[in-house]
């Protein structure tokens, strides 16, 4: 009786180890994969400070201080935080397989730099990214985003580590572009005026080095 005891009860620690394991794994999208100065994580209720591998998980509320940070997440995209940004997990889900896979982040101040990972295995309708003025659609490529204290949204994009261009859609309400030229840009001042392209200047060049 007694061995028969210990034994369902060795069963149920084990069950409930697996379960919050489990939950812990699900719970996690990602992680912080590299860390220079002040950084924090609010989670509901918590502010966590930034640290390497510390896990990400949605609707965290990731801000940076005097410090930048990068978060590597399970589907091996990318995103890096410069100096006073804020990046707003909405929702992750990587299934592996294109219809239940999705993401949408929302860039809500200061500069950002996205890198698409494995988004063949995402639909790409099922990646929203965001500024408070404009949608980002990608194409499987490089960009980086920064926005103002107004809400002022200025995208550029970026070669590719290998320096293959791909493309993305900025859109809002009043209309849309489509950007395809390495350092090419777009400035949207407000969700009712229209993204108007920019040229490479060396002005958006200097904004890629700050972001690298």
């Amino acid at each position: 009786m007694l061995t028969r005891l210990i034994s369902h009860t060795l069963a149920a620690a084990i069950l409930l180890a697996l379960t919050s394991a489990t939950q812990v794994a699900l719970a996690s999208i990602g992680q912080i994969s590299d860390l220079k100065g002040s950084s924090e994580v609010v989670r509901e209720k918590s502010k966590l400070d930034g640290k390497l591998a510390l896990p990400i998980e949605q609707m965290d509320n990731v801000q940076t201080g005097n410090g930048r940070l990068e978060i590597k997440f399970v589907d091996d995209s990318t995103v890096k935080v410069t100096e006073h940004s804020k990046l707003i997990i909405d929702d992750f889900v990587y299934s592996g397989k294109p219809a239940t896979s999705k993401m949408a982040l929302k860039f809500a101040s200061g500069t950002v730099r996205f890198a698409t990972g494995q988004t063949g295995k995402m639909d790409k309708s099922n990646i929203n990214l965001q500024t408070p003025t404009a949608t980002i659609a990608v194409r499987g490529t490089d960009f980086a985003s920064t926005v103002d204290d107004f809400g002022k949204s200025l995208v550029i994009l970026l070669p590719e580590e290998d320096g293959t261009v791909g493309e993305i859609t900025v859109s809002n309400a009043a209309g849309s572009v489509i950007l395809t030229k390495a350092f090419q840009a777009t400035v949207v001042s407000t969700m009712d005026s229209r993204p108007r392209s920019e040229e490479h200047t060396s002005e958006l060049q200097s904004h890629h080095d700050l972001v690298c």
